[in-house]
């Protein structure tokens, strides 16, 4: 079945006589289902591979053999434009999806807006200018607020007195988050306190993260704590993007906080999205109703959290050859207000 396809996508004629050839728009891919997992199966995909690059299509290789992980499929995997799938199923239900997205781009679907070129230029030297290739909360978010992402302010302090002082400034209630770049994940290192109310409590939080770092291994670099506003309650979500090496930048939205984990109630998409597609991914998750306000609660304004949503897509789209994984969690959002109080980058 593989050869005759080859063989109909590159000799038959179509009905009208026009050559129906891989240059024929009408051809968006090659699909070659490979049912046996022997040595010349190891040898297509390059062929496949070579083709579609020539004439600017895409080949789809569908490993049928029990064998999964036989001759052939390090080599797909290995080839930048074949894709592999291990059903029917996937493989035309990825090709729909492509062919929608196309037709809704091919539409005058709405544009992103493009970025300032010197945004991107500043965005790009504050990731450069990072010591270490996982950027501290304080440097993503600086990096964020560039593209429009609000972000709740903060002041580093390197001692008890430093953050009673930037807890006066700021006013209580406040949090304090150690700041290292060696310390992603700063809930389960006990490297956080919230809603403190008092210059004691600032003072004893303030020795409680820094003796919590310090019993981390390896020991990490630490640059001091962030002294943070308390905000209100409010929706927690999360924004985050990945670069992917077939698909490009992808953005993903769910609910925030522990929740994106216990949960798992997400919606993908390519980056960037506008505001319209940003809204749609919020209104696809299971848990959308929690936007409305619940027990309490307020509600968010979902307009406002797709324009950040798009923002934070912008910028994973324009950095996509630099920046390997971004978080943006949690997002917490109560009416208009939509603050990011985390954040995180991975420079690739």
């Amino acid at each position: 079945m593989a050869n005759s396809i080859g063989l109909r996508w590159r000799f038959e004629p179509a009905s009208g006589g026009e050559f129906a050839g891989p240059r024929n728009p009408q051809y968006g891919a090659l699909v070659s289902p490979l049912t046996y997992g022997y040595a010349p199966s190891a040898k297509r995909p390059e062929v496949y591979s070579a083709l579609a690059e020539q004439f600017g299509k895409m080949a789809c290789v569908v490993w049928q053999t029990e064998w999964q992980d036989g001759p052939g499929v390090v080599e797909a995997n290995r080839c930048s434009r074949v894709a592999l799938f291990r059903s029917m199923s996937a493989c035309f239900a990825a090709l729909a999806a492509w062919q929608w997205r196309a037709e809704q781009r091919a539409a005058g679907s709405q544009a992103v807006a493009p970025t300032p070129p010197d945004v991107i230029a500043r965005a790009a030297a504050l990731i450069e200018a990072a010591p270490g290739k996982t950027l501290t909360e304080r440097e993503a978010k600086a990096v964020l607020s560039l593209y429009g992402v609000p972000v709740v302010g903060e002041i580093l302090a390197r001692s008890a007195a430093d953050a009673v002082d930037a807890a006066e400034a700021l006013g209580y209630p406040v949090v304090l988050k150690v700041e290292s770049p060696d310390l992603p994940h700063k809930t389960e290192a006990g490297a956080i306190r919230l809603d403190l109310r008092s210059a004691g409590e600032v003072r004893t939080g303030y020795q409680a993260v820094m003796a919590n770092a310090a019993k981390v291994e390896p020991p990490p670099r630490i640059n001091g704590v962030l002294v943070q506003p308390m905000l209100p309650q409010g929706i927690e979500m999360v924004v985050g993007a990945r670069s992917d090496k077939l698909f490009g930048p992808m953005v993903v939205v769910g609910l925030g906080g522990v929740l994106v984990e216990v949960l798992n109630d997400t919606a993908l998409s390519p980056a960037p999205v506008t505001p319209s597609q940003a809204e749609a991914l919020v209104r696809q998750l299971k848990g959308v109703k929690l936007l409305a306000g619940f027990r309490g609660m307020p509600g968010a304004d979902i307009a406002r959290l797709a324009q950040v949503i798009s923002d934070v897509s912008r910028f994973a789209a324009d950095h996509r050859d630099t920046v390997a994984e971004l978080d943006v969690n949690p997002l917490i959002c109560a009416g208009e207000r939509i603050t990011a109080v985390d954040a995180l980058i991975v420079v690739a």
